[in-house]
């Protein structure tokens, strides 16, 4: 006897009953590859700690800290779940409590990064403030090709507060340069009269050390 065609049309086909199954069964892996990709995305617009940017080091943490809750949180959460509901299965509810954990984590990095943010807009607005110094003084005393051409400066960071400011003077391993620090909170500029780029000085500090 045949089932009613409203019956039959009601029931999922049988390839998406099956990836549903599947994605149940490894919710935990979808989970770590979404937090993976949403972690850098917070890293190289709304990090936690430091400056926007993704790098290498930043990446292994990242990959170290989602493991990290995985393992440990899904173990920990995992308790919880089946005190809750005895009949969970063991493997269903760690599964399922590592994706929540990763979830967490990638919540608590977006709180981290929105708290950070004040310090990070902080440190680019000294930063813009002590190259627009560098350019002012560059006005005034760099040759006539290099401040024809103050929208190419180079910047190099000698410490946390020092800046190398370089502007173009035709040759590319020459440059003018301004060293611009800060005196309580205000950006001072003077010429530096090393006349190497910040590209060739940076080079000659790596060889010699």
């Amino acid at each position: 006897m045949r089932r009613p065609r409203s019956a039959r049309r009601a029931e999922p086909p049988f390839w998406l009953a099956r990836l549903r199954w599947k994605v149940r069964g490894q919710s935990a892996r979808i989970a770590y590859v979404a937090a993976v990709a949403a972690g850098v995305l917070i890293l190289a617009v709304l990090p936690p700690t430091g400056d926007p940017g993704v790098t290498g080091r930043g990446i292994l943490l990242l990959l170290g800290l989602v493991a990290v809750l995985s393992a440990v949180g899904g173990i920990v959460i995992a308790r919880v779940l089946r005190r809750r509901d005895p009949s969970l299965p063991r493997i269903v509810a760690r599964d399922r409590a590592a994706s929540v954990a990763v979830g967490l984590g990638v919540l608590g990095l977006c709180v981290g990064g929105i708290l950070h943010r004040p310090a990070v807009v902080e440190k680019q607005q000294r930063f813009d403030a002590q190259v627009a110094e560098a350019r002012r003084l560059a006005e005034r005393r760099a040759p006539a090709y290099a401040i024809q051409r103050l929208d190419e400066a180079n910047v190099r960071r000698l410490s946390v507060d020092v800046l190398r400011v370089c502007f173009p003077v035709g040759r590319p391993d020459r440059a003018w340069c301004a060293i611009v620090g800060e005196d309580r909170g205000v950006p001072r500029a003077r010429a530096d009269s090393d006349p190497r780029s910040n590209a060739v000085a940076a080079r000659e500090a790596d060889d010699g050390s």
